[in-house]
């Protein structure tokens, strides 16, 4: 009797309207926009401080440059010290929203980890660390639904909802660019697609980017001139698409493989952590005199790279020293992401490309901006493996749409040439390097609990799960089907119920294997 009651209770739960949940969603949205736009307005004027002070002239006063050089390293010990004492809040910030989505960690202390992720981040990247300011504003916005879950005592569905909202609200923020931060969340944080949810994450998303634009104005994120070359056979202009997708697969390769390395050797280098730490603070210093450009991350030289009359030699040159600061910068593990390196590195491959079919056929200047475009988007496809946040988050961060076909076209040549050489996507080998056991948080299954709670596992097409009867899975013991949600409809299951592609499958099971379920369960939904 007691047990119908709950599952009654539950049943009651998902059919409840989602007005609530929508304003939340409104709410998060809000106040994630205007946590993020001041993180973006201090980074900005961070980087104008060590552009303004950090110059050739400090050469002639020693004592100031000493000074200048000791202040770098007390930044970099003061971020280690907060990414050891709060482990969760380091590096990106996007695997730690896909495992608190999975229930492989919880924000123990999200309001000082809030805190903590967003003077990090801005301390390292605003001391020239290559570092970028996407993932902590998507973990920053995580963190905002996470935390209006906990005051306004949200159920674990409803949570997840508004971390989601979150994470898309943070992106959209950093970058001005509200459908990327709604397909992101979908193509790389929450795996699937319901209208539930892409309506909670629209409302934050667009919320988020209104206060943004309030700001920062209504430009696009990148100020550049674009101008779509038509004055080419648009066979020839096709082949070189298809190229350019494959040369640029081979260095997202590049950038994965450097990555996992740098992280290796940071950590296996038998030295003292202050003293690696200083080692890269004082690389950052140095960078700062002769290559500013490779400092922060990257933005102003994105838009200054079409101006400037530089060789494809100095440009790969650039790429190379980009590539290694932004991959020494991450192992340190301090509050950054890759998201934004990742577009710098892709529009310097873009204009080596430009300037080759200069030099070969003679093409026109328009190429250059034209194929720094096509790089942002491939370089970030070749690597994240999100074809279609890549195409959007260019077109919304450019604001020119002519490209869609291009970006469309070297998006997926770069995401088939990944596939052939066998590349995970970047976020999910991160996810799968974290010691999960050194996070606080992460659940104890030692301690007993008899406390219930819904997870909801999507279902795709071809998956484990797709075409199969309810009585043909083999379910744990202590895992009821509550409903198959199908088109936003509550369906009662019974052994015979065939599951399809596009449902939600709603279980209730006890809190101690929720985290342990859920992944399995999910990947078996989705794989």
């Amino acid at each position: 009797m007691d047990k119908s009651r709950e599952i009654s209770d539950h049943v009651e739960l998902l059919n409840k309207g989602h007005s609530a949940l929508y304003a939340l969603c409104i709410l998060v949205g809000i106040i994630t926009g205007i946590i993020v736009s001041i993180y973006r307005y201090a980074l900005t004027i961070a980087g104008g401080l060590r552009d303004k002070y950090i110059s050739v002239d400090l050469l002639s006063d020693p004592l100031k440059l000493f000074l200048i050089w000791v202040g770098f390293i007390l930044i970099g010990a003061i971020v280690d010290y907060l990414s050891r004492k709060f482990p969760i809040t380091g590096g990106s910030g996007i695997p730690q929203v896909k495992a608190l989505l999975l229930k492989k960690l919880e924000y123990v202390a999200w309001f000082k980890e809030l805190l903590v992720k967003f003077f990090g981040g801005l301390l390292g990247i605003g001391a020239g660390l290559s570092l970028g300011r996407e993932g902590p504003s998507v973990q920053i916005g995580s963190y905002v639904g996470y935390g209006l879950t906990k005051l306004f005592k949200r159920d674990y569905t409803e949570s997840k909802y508004l971390v989601t909202s979150g994470a898309s609200a943070g992106l959209a923020g950093a970058f001005g660019a509200p459908l990327a931060g709604v397909v992101f969340s979908m193509e790389e944080i929450h795996r699937f697609f319901s209208s539930k949810l892409i309506i909670c994450i629209f409302l934050a998303s667009i919320f988020s980017d209104f206060i943004a634009r309030r700001i920062f104005g209504i430009q696009t994120a990148f100020n550049l001139m674009v101008k779509y070359p038509n004055n080419i056979n648009p066979y020839l202009q096709f082949t070189l698409f298809v190229i350019f997708g494959v040369f640029i697969a081979f260095f997202g390769k590049l950038f994965t493989v450097s990555l996992l390395k740098s992280q290796d050797i940071f950590k296996q280098t038998k030295l003292p952590r202050i003293v690696k730490i200083s080692f890269v603070m004082t690389l950052s210093f140095i960078l700062c005199f002769v290559m500013p450009d490779m400092t922060g991350g990257g933005h102003h030289l994105v838009e200054h790279l079409p101006f400037r009359n530089q060789t494809i030699i100095f440009l790969l040159v650039m790429f190379f020293i980009k590539l290694f600061f932004t991959t020494i910068s991450y192992a340190t593990g301090f509050q950054g992401g890759i998201f934004l390196p990742m577009l710098v590195l892709g529009a310097i491959l873009g204009k080596v490309y430009g300037l080759l079919l200069m030099n070969i056929f003679g093409f026109g200047p328009e190429f250059i901006v034209h194929y720094m475009i096509l790089g942002m988007a491939g370089y970030f496809v070749a690597v994240v493996r999100a074809p279609i946040t890549g195409a959007i988050l260019i077109l919304e961060m450019t604001g020119n749409f002519d490209h869609l076909l291009a970006i469309a076209t070297v998006s997926i040549v770069a995401y088939y040439v990944t596939e052939l050489l066998k590349m995970e996507p970047i976020y999910e080998i991160l996810y799968e390097r974290m010691d999960k056991k050194k996070l606080p948080g992460d659940l104890d299954d030692s301690k007993e609990s008899i406390k219930k709670t819904l997870i909801c596992i999507p279902v795709i097409a071809e998956s484990k799960f797709d075409d199969r009867l309810i009585r043909e899975i083999s379910w744990p013991e202590d895992v009821l089907v509550v409903s198959i949600r199908r088109s936003d409809i509550e369906h009662i299951p019974k052994g015979d119920s065939r599951i399809l592609a596009g449902d939600v499958l709603v279980l209730l099971l006890p809190e101690k294997t929720a985290e342990e379920i859920n992944e399995e369960f999910f990947k078996l939904g989705t794989e």
